[in-house]
């Protein structure tokens, strides 16, 4: 396999250096903000996105235009195209939904006031979208813009300065090791505070509401926020562990330079990672890691079995190793694990069933994005509004977005997700498993989306965007080298003679 790296003049390759540290910086800050829920950590963190997409931007102009001296002519200009027609669909996918919701907040019908539950109308059209919150909406409108220059900017830098036929970049790789070491820290500490039994995040804050000893893991104060962000990360450390060792086979001792490499690291951090879903004790978050994990090495046998030497030993340490990571996770846990069992969701039904008739009232344009919590205001039991309690979430994201989308709003982002799941398989990257792998990644995410809010999270929702780039930013698997070759010559040789 060839691993020529494509030449860059010095000025984007120090640039670059920067606006990749100042993207794995971001990376950071997403979960260690606490979660980035507050005010302040998410307006840091859609501020920084923004940044981080113009760095990126001035470095491909930087690049395009200084490294054309560094090609020589007799040197092969083939790379990777970074934007195909695929990929061009996708961004016009992205651009009609920040239109839907910029036309809801500029025809907006009213602003509301939670402390004197009082609308204040403007005039609108009605057969246009619309919200009910404008202020709101327009917030909305900041964080999904930022999510999406966030997208444009890691698909910048996961592409430039990428080397010849390898499926992942060195900056690739190097996300991952940031990312998977970040989560490994964070099971660590989520797993001394379950054992400390502290009700404060990180010993630093203590929580307001829904405190409790188990309520919270790491820096996440909602322990199911924690698991959604974990369940994202470890089934690619796998599939990017099983990738390489694939490229190994054949090679000098390839027991020992398959599966005994540096990468191999990789692969306990995931499945620490792993374990740390087990013992932030999320129902959703178990339930649906058992289902990937077994997935995913079924998966793995499919792709051993395909191979000249069979990995069969390989998939049967890694299935050892993923019970490993859950017995390692309900040991910590204890008898907190109980709580897959034992938790009451009474509350969050009557929640669904106060919720649904909103849709059922405004089905086609919805309510308007982040205008939900003054409808369910309107719309919630009596005992819950006695109580005080109210929620600016569905605790089902699918859900809310029916409710704030509507059926036009939620057929475009539906086909959004649709088109970036399948964009790969169009424009031909990376393997078959990198591609069915990273769609059980994401398939965690969207599933936990219908009981649960991991997109509502910032910092959950951030992080399923960059790993939508990387999935978008894989090579094109290398040719085998020699079939040509090898097709020329059989050509020759069934060809009949002339004579």
């Amino acid at each position: 396999m060839s691993v020529e790296a494509i030449p860059q003049h010095p000025l984007p390759r120090k640039f670059g250096i920067i606006t990749e540290g100042f993207f794995l910086l971001l990376v950071l800050f997403g979960p260690w903000a606490f979660g980035t829920t507050q005010d302040w950590s998410i307006l840091l963190l859609c501020c920084g996105s923004i940044i981080f997409f113009f760095m990126t931007l001035a470095l491909y102009f930087l690049d395009r235009h200084f490294s054309k001296r560094f090609l020589s002519e007799d040197r092969p200009r083939r790379k990777d195209r970074l934007w195909g027609w695929p990929d061009w669909v996708f961004i016009a996918l992205g651009v009609l939904c920040l239109l839907y919701v910029a036309l809801q907040w500029f025809n907006a019908q009213s602003d509301y006031f939670h402390s004197t539950y009082e609308f204040i109308t403007y005039p609108h059209l009605e057969w246009l979208p619309s919200s009910f919150d404008k202020r709101y909406t327009l917030f909305y409108l900041f964080k999904y813009t930022a999510l999406f220059l966030t997208y444009l900017g890691a698909r910048i830098l996961f592409q430039n300065g990428r080397t010849r036929d390898r499926i992942f970049s060195a900056r690739m790789e190097r996300f991952l090791w940031v990312v998977l070491s970040s989560a490994f820290i964070m099971v660590i500490v989520g797993s001394f505070m379950r054992l400390d039994k502290t009700t404060t995040l990180l010993w630093i804050v203590e929580r307001t509401r829904w405190a409790g000893t188990n309520n919270s893991f790491g820096p996440y104060g909602y322990r199911s926020s924690a698991a959604q962000y974990m369940n994202l990360l470890w089934p690619v450390g796998i599939a990017f562990w099983w990738s390489l060792s694939s490229a190994m086979e054949g090679k000098v001792f390839p027991r020992f330079r398959a599966y005994l490499n540096r990468y191999l690291v990789i692969v306990v951090l995931s499945l620490f990672v792993l374990a740390g879903v087990w013992i932030a004790i999320s129902r959703g978050g178990v339930w649906i890691a058992s289902i990937v994990s077994v997935l995913l090495l079924a998966l793995m046998c499919v792709n051993a079995l395909r191979g000249k030497n069979k990995r069969i030993i390989a998939v049967v340490v890694s299935f050892l190793l993923v019970i490993g990571a859950a017995v390692l996770g309900l040991q910590v846990a204890g008898e907190d694990a109980k709580r897959l069992m034992e938790t009451d969701s009474s509350g969050r039904l009557e929640q669904y069933e106060a919720s649904w008739p909103i849709y059922h009232d405004y089905p086609t344009y919805g309510v308007g994005a982040g205008a939900y919590y003054c409808m369910y205001d309107l719309y919630q039991p009596e005992k819950s509004r006695d109580s005080g309690i109210t929620f600016a979430f569905a605790h089902s994201d699918w859900l809310q977005l029916f409710i704030e989308f509507g059926n036009v709003g939620s057929v475009l982002v539906s086909t959004l997700v649709l088109w970036g799941l399948l964009l790969p398989w169009f424009a031909g990257r990376g393997t078959y498993f990198m591609r069915l792998a990273m769609m059980l990644a994401f398939s965690t995410a969207l599933l936990h989306a219908i009981v649960d809010l991991p997109f509502y999270i910032l910092s959950v929702s951030w992080l399923f965007v960059v790993l939508m780039a990387f999935y978008h930013s894989l090579g094109r698997p290398p040719r085998k080298s020699g079939s040509r070759s090898q097709r020329v010559r059989r050509r020759r040789v069934t060809q009949p003679s002339n004579s």
